[in-house]
């Protein structure tokens, strides 16, 4: 489908940046780059009615490179850095922050991790609340991976991040469902679609949002997350 921009003033490809996280973005057995993120970044430029490239960035690189003006857009959890060098066009995808550890662990609240060791990945900031709880030792951890291998060895209680991100890696070192305990639900984080400022074209952002709407009405960014959580319930809610 052909979207508003289509050829209006934009003389060039759409150049987008992907965040290396699996599930988000990353190289395949081939050395293929894919991943969720890089395959809605793709979807939302195809739709939009515009061609464009794609590369994979460490999570931090990515935001320098739209400030930067080296890349037109991301999509991605938001910060400092990009509040001052890019637009925020239009959120894309709404993630879950959970708290899972083994069954039949089922934490109902932040009082209940007192005291208990929770694997962090390096640099993220989930939820406020926990983010600020002296009394949780948090264990900081290299990635989604290293968490759900530490919590099946018994090396930490729990881990936190994205429903997404732990639940792909649980899927991709083969631990089922039953082996892990009911989620705390936090809160939702939002990836968004980042625009750099100096190359926004309102016609382009225009066009970027509409082609989300549609995507979002036709169910077709929930459905490339759910090709890879294979039956794993990420779309959670609070209780």
């Amino acid at each position: 489908m052909i979207g508003f921009g289509a050829g209006a003033g934009w003389a060039r490809e759409l150049r987008i940046v992907t965040i290396e996280s699996a599930p988000f973005g990353f190289f395949a057995e081939d050395g293929k780059p894919t991943g969720m993120m890089f395959e809605i970044g793709n979807l939302i430029a195809t739709e939009a009615g515009y061609a464009s490239t794609n590369r994979i960035e460490p999570y931090q690189r990515t935001a320098l490179s739209v400030v930067r003006g080296d890349a037109d857009f991301v999509l991605r959890y938001g910060n400092a850095d990009l509040a001052e060098g890019a637009i925020a066009v239009t959120r894309v995808l709404g993630l879950p922050t959970i708290v899972v550890g083994r069954a039949p662990n089922a934490w109902r609240s932040l009082a209940e991790l007192a005291g208990k060791t929770v694997g962090v990945p390096r640099g993220g900031r989930f939820d406020p609340a926990f983010d600020a709880d002296p009394r949780i030792q948090k264990y900081e951890v290299n990635d989604y991976a290293q968490t759900m291998r530490m919590l099946m060895r018994d090396r930490l209680d729990a881990g936190i991040g994205s429903s997404v991100g732990l639940y792909y890696n649980a899927i991709k070192l083969g631990i089922a469902k039953e082996q892990l305990g009911p989620p705390l639900v936090l809160s939702t984080q939002y990836f968004e679609l980042f625009f750099c400022k100096a190359n926004a074209d309102p016609t382009v952002l225009q066009a970027l949002r509409e082609a989300v709407q549609r995507l979002e009405k036709r169910n077709a960014i929930r459905a490339v997350v759910d090709k890879y959580l294979h039956g794993y319930p990420w779309a959670l809610t609070s209780r």
